[in-house]
């Protein structure tokens, strides 16, 4: 779906806002402090449910209001970005800080955040993407997960199946047990592991030959991604069954499960990245922003793309390839900048509006 229109009520320092979004590009810009990350964040938390600057509510919420609100029109995209404007629908999320967070598609009560997911796919470039790189196997499996998610129905299902098995062998673990009675549980893992596996194996398969393909389009700086399951790091051929009898006696003295498809990663084969020294945090970034436009451009429906401070750290070089690539891919833009003039000069957005955070819009081309 593509937002038409976005009201926002008591978020953060956003009191009352209310835009008209246009299909394809929308350039959001003001200074520092001005609410532009804000914006990012209503339409995030449309898409998700939550933030992605913190899990907490109490932060979101205007100082001295008790809720905040977001809502949105949505609408069908067709070919050359023209919406179905009888098939317009809505979705709108409060929170409250003493209260549930009440969340409602097409005026029905949604009870889970996966509807959300499902209903906008929103792919976001933000200040913390370095984490991708940085920080731990969780966040590049967050990746692979959000990709399964919205590429093959079933995998969510699975995967909390997975979740709660390990869970109740972790627990077991804690309770000091035998191998005989953790035996039922690894057998259960092993299998679910084993479809899990399939699954990302064959997606992964899919997202790394695409994103060889917009990298080559967006930098010369070379990066391949492989795919570790989490389990038989030599690629031996040793099962997860055998691998998890081998380790009991370790899990039992950690109290964790330390094999299996929970412990899957994404890994970097990149010399420039592996000596970051020799790698620009642009280089960087521009390489993480391939990864994601190759994630999106596997759905089957068109993504909403959060680029805050798309500017930041990409040299002029990057950029002007990175806008050209935009209009291959379908869906809605929002860009975030404090200079403009650094993205109306592109003809690539020509197709949008621009919106600045003193109340002006400025229609680019209809």
């Amino acid at each position: 779906m593509i937002l038409t229109q976005l009201n926002i009520h008591s978020l953060r320092n956003i009191q009352t806002m209310q835009l008209a979004l246009h299909p394809r590009y929308n350039i959001i810009h003001g200074m520092n402090g001005s609410g532009k990350t804000s914006i990012m964040e209503a339409i995030y938390l449309l898409g998700s449910g939550h933030s992605f600057r913190t899990r907490e509510t109490t932060p979101l919420i205007t100082h001295g209001q008790p809720t905040l609100t977001i809502f949105a029109k949505t609408a069908r995209p067709e070919e050359h970005n023209t919406l179905v404007r009888d098939l317009e629908s809505s979705i709108s999320i409060q929170k409250s800080s003493t209260g549930s967070t009440r969340v409602k598609l097409n005026q029905q009560i949604c009870q889970r955040s996966s509807e959300l997911a499902h209903s906008l796919p929103c792919q976001l470039v933000y200040q913390d993407i370095f984490q991708i790189i940085d920080a731990g196997p969780a966040v590049r499996r967050s990746l692979l997960d959000w990709g399964l998610f919205h590429v093959k129905q079933s995998y969510h299902a699975l995967w909390k199946d997975c979740r709660h098995v390990i869970k109740q062998r972790n627990a077991l673990l804690r309770q000091k047990t035998t191998l005989q009675h953790v035996a039922p549980w690894d057998k259960l893992l092993t299998d679910l592991a084993y479809e899990l596996d399939a699954l990302r194996a064959a997606y992964f398969k899919d997202w790394s030959e695409v994103f060889q393909h917009i990298l080559a389009q967006l930098t010369d700086v070379p990066c391949e991604i492989q795919y570790y399951k989490g389990w038989d790091r030599k690629a031996s051929g040793r099962a997860l069954n055998v691998i998890l009898t081998e380790q009991f006696a370790s899990d039992c003295q950690r109290q964790y499960t330390h094999s299996g498809p929970h412990q899957a990663d994404i890994l970097f084969d990149s010399a420039a990245l592996k000596a970051k020294q020799t790698l620009s945090r642009g280089q960087q970034k521009i390489i993480l922003i391939a990864l994601k436009l190759a994630q999106a451009q596997l759905l089957a429906k068109p993504c909403v793309y959060l680029f805050d401070d798309i500017t930041a750290e990409l040299d002029a070089h990057h950029m002007q390839r990175l806008i050209n690539a935009l209009p291959q891919f379908q869906g809605q833009f929002f860009l975030t900048t404090t200079d403009v003039q650094q993205l109306v000069k592109y003809e690539a957005l020509r197709e949008g509006c621009v919106f600045d955070l003193d109340g002006a819009v400025d229609y680019l081309n209809g």
